[in-house]
């Protein structure tokens, strides 16, 4: 029947319109030449990709768990898929990664169109964020493209054009551009003048002016160690190279020909964001490989929060203030020479350190906060949902007459199903806290190795390596209480006094080594007895500290209010 249509469509055209013929025959008997052999016209996956790896059907999963269970179930669906085909491709040798790179890409826009479609901002650009950084599809040129035409849909040009920068010029990782495809860099380039030329108001700004200011910046602005580039050095060099209207200035690379000391290193405020801005993308997301080894811990237990925490409640008690008892000689010395470290004009770069350890310890309190009042949230409805149930099985039983018995086993088993499902929520809960406070461990690791503190490479989840982190910690948190205490220039003399004498121990362990070994105990022993400084306490001239700060952490059973560093009300 369908054939017929076609044909007498066909006819029909030829008699009203002879002109129009042509391309409507044309049509009709690709049509007709489709129906009658049958022809499937639906797209099927390429013949290279592995059929397990359909993202398609993923996608199909996850908007009927949209439907069906909300937002939560169906990113559930894209986290768990993504977490097992990356970890096929980039831990396994069966499969190619080239055959299932557009599959993964695939999925990760989808993703991140289910939280855009969801009202999701901060979800979606967290997932672009996870997208562009992923060892498999962050090479994939459409990923960027989507990532920043959401940007410029946001209002945030200056970080789109960062994001153009990292896969056109230089990534992250220091290893040229993000995007490798040739077809791919074409594609961005174009976009990227498109969005320049808009910014600028310079329709006349060309793709070869754009890429030579792009190289001209990049030269000019050369690290002694890493190379950054500036989106608002670009967007001027590229105002400058169309208008041709001045010469372009040179490269900033006279004043490495003065003379200078080589322990004074130049730094600028562009330099300083950059980085920054490194870091904090870096730090934001949890990569699935470090999510993956969480997983291998847990095996088939309930997850639970890292321990010990890198920050505590409160400052701990050290009796020694250099922490040579806690984490030895070598990491001490190495603490205490950062702490008390300066520029070249003075300024102290251990306050500088101290901040942000601060910082990282503030990040814990916050996080507990929020555990506390998810906890004490959940409590509070559990509770009202136990009362009414009871209501209305009270209710219930009272017109029960001479089916009460039925009715008390029917009651008895709605209030066992409703205690499972409050079991249940609170392990949800538990699981969903253990998590939070696992990337919270994971993004102060990147902050403080950024720091280069000891112990702190990069991420960690082994139980040794964060315990010995938390005792570096432990000493920096006793630091920035006791320098808010007693101020900068009286614990930097208190600590350089402390520096000097754990050297001369140093010094006294290195020449005694040759000719005697001695066991670790032993020489711990020796360390405490050969050293025993009293806790200097500030001059009578000063004025008295302020007291102690309360407790910091509620504890769920504790009826006490978090508090902040100074005893202040955090909310």
């Amino acid at each position: 029947f369908s054939a017929a249509c076609c044909v007498v469509a066909c006819c029909l055209t030829i008699i009203i319109s002879p002109s129009l013929s042509a391309p409507f025959l044309e049509v009709g008997l690709i049509i007709l030449l489709f129906k009658y052999y049958d022809i499937n016209m639906e797209p099927v996956l390429s013949s290279s990709v592995p059929p397990q790896y359909n993202s398609q059907s993923i996608i199909n999963t996850a908007e009927e768990t949209l439907q069906t269970s909300g937002v939560s179930a169906a990113q559930t669906v894209y986290k768990s898929a993504l977490l097992e085909w990356v970890d096929d491709v980039t831990m396994g040798d069966t499969i190619d990664k080239e055959s299932v790179k557009g599959e993964i890409a695939n999925l990760w826009l989808a993703y991140a169109d289910l939280n855009r479609r969801s009202n999701l901002f901060k979800s979606a650009t967290e997932v672009y964020e996870q997208a562009i950084n992923c060892p498999v599809g962050g090479e994939v040129g459409k990923i960027w493209m989507e990532y920043v035409h959401f940007l410029e849909e946001r209002g945030r040009p200056r970080t789109a054009q960062k994001l153009y920068l990292r896969a056109l010029v230089e990534g992250n990782d220091g290893d040229g551009p993000s995007v490798k495809d040739v077809a791919d860099q074409n594609l961005l380039w174009n976009e990227f003048l498109r969005m320049m030329q808009s910014l600028r108001k310079n329709p006349d700004l060309t793709l070869e002016d754009l890429k030579s200011a792009v190289e001209h910046e990049r030269g000019a602005q050369v690290d002694s160690s890493t190379t950054t580039m500036q989106p608002e050095a670009v967007a001027s060099a590229a105002d400058s190279s169309a208008s041709n209207a001045a010469e372009q200035r040179p490269a900033k690379r006279s004043r490495w020909d003065k003379k200078t000391p080589e322990q004074i290193e130049t730094l600028s405020a562009g330099s300083i964001d950059t980085a920054a801005s490194v870091v904090f993308a870096t730090s934001k997301n949890m990569p699935p490989e470090v999510e993956t080894l969480w997983h291998a811990r847990d095996g088939g237990s309930m997850p639970c929060k890292p321990e010990p925490a890198l920050f505590s409640a409160s400052p701990p008690k050290l009796g020694d203030p250099s922490g040579k008892d806690l984490v030895g000689i070598e990491t001490a010395l190495k603490l205490l020479q950062m702490l008390t470290s300066k520029t070249h004009d003075g300024k102290s770069l251990g306050s500088a350190l101290l901040e942000l350890c601060h910082a990282c310890w503030m990040m814990t309190a916050l996080k507990e906060e929020e555990a506390v009042k998810a906890n004490e949230a959940l409590e509070k409805k559990i509770t009202n949902d136990t009362e009414a149930l009871e209501s209305n099985l009270a209710a219930r039983a009272s017109v029960a007459g001479g089916a009460m018995a039925a009715v008390q086993h029917a009651n008895e088993q709605e209030r066992n199903q409703f205690i499972m499902q409050c079991t249940v929520q609170r392990e949800q809960l538990l699981a969903f806290s253990a998590w939070e406070f696992r990337k919270l461990l994971y993004t102060q690791q990147i902050i403080l190795s950024s720091a280069k503190l000891p112990h702190f490479d990069g991420p960690s989840v082994d139980s040794a390596s964060i315990n010995v982190q938390a005792k570096v910690c432990s000493i920096l948190h006793s630091a920035f209480y006791l320098r808010a205490r007693v101020g900068e220039e009286n614990h930097v003399k208190m600590l350089t006094k402390q520096l000097e004498n754990l050297q001369k121990i140093a010094s006294t362990v290195v020449k005694s080594e040759p000719v005697q070994q001695q066991h670790p105990a032993q020489l711990q022993m020796q360390l405490q007895q050969h050293q025993q400084l009293p806790y200097q306490q500030p001059p009578p001239n000063f004025p008295l500290p302020p007291p102690m700060p309360p407790q910091m952490f509620q504890h769920p059973q504790q009826g006490q209010q978090m508090t902040g560093y100074y005893g202040q009300q955090m909310h």
